[in-house]
């Protein structure tokens, strides 16, 4: 079994337990999603659920915002530099990667992934 490429990698990383590594991975494979839309179908479509579960992910910003003894938090830590973004760059990538049959299969046919999409746009 070949070893994976370090993009592989990072695909992997949005199944990660630290939500800011999530983050991170998201961030980066942006522009992947465009031009290699591919390396997200890996293992039963792993990283299209990983990054369904994005969507919604706001684990950091609660977190933040219930510290009491930060009197000023980092520019990182703010909600709109923490949650907005880990959501939108997974949705953002599941846009560009939805022209996959499979991929749009297994997103029009997740009802509690519709249902969040259409939370956040109404």
């Amino acid at each position: 079994m070949s070893r994976p490429t370090e993009l592989e990698e990072l695909v992997e990383f949005l199944h990660h337990g630290n939500t800011q590594i999530r983050q991170i991975a998201a961030e980066n494979l942006v522009p992947y999603s465009k031009t290699q839309p591919s390396i997200f179908k890996n293992g039963q479509l792993t990283p299209i659920k990983d990054l369904k579960l994005l969507v919604k992910d706001s684990a950091v910003c609660r977190r933040a915002q219930s510290t009491p003894h930060i009197t000023s938090r980092p520019q990182w830590l703010t909600r709109e530099n923490n949650c907005q973004p880990i959501a939108k760059n997974a949705l953002t990538i599941l846009i560009n990667i939805s022209t996959d049959p499979d991929i749009l299969k297994s997103l029009s046919e997740d009802d509690a992934f519709l249902e969040t999409i259409m939370a956040r746009i109404t």
